[in-house]
């Protein structure tokens, strides 16, 4: 399988997030904001806790890849 389907696979509470927060959105349940860090309106959905898949911090594709950059890095250093 592809990256992406190897990583569905591996990560199903994951997946099961995205897809909750994404029927919220259509559903006008939640609202996307723009990045917390630089004010962008382009924002993705960064989740700290897959238990909590509505509860979302907004960021920017930068932001959001230097947040992950920080937990690996934290995760290493435990």
């Amino acid at each position: 399988g592809t990256p992406q389907e190897r990583w569905a696979r591996a990560n199903p509470q994951a997946v099961w997030a995205h897809q909750a927060l994404r029927s919220a959105l259509k559903r006008g349940l939640v609202i996307q904001e723009p990045c917390r860090v630089c004010g962008a309106l382009e924002a993705e959905a960064h989740h700290p806790d897959y238990d909590r898949p509505l509860h979302v911090t907004w960021l920017c594709r930068l932001h959001h890849r230097r947040e992950h950059s920080r937990l690996k890095c934290e995760a290493v250093n435990v």
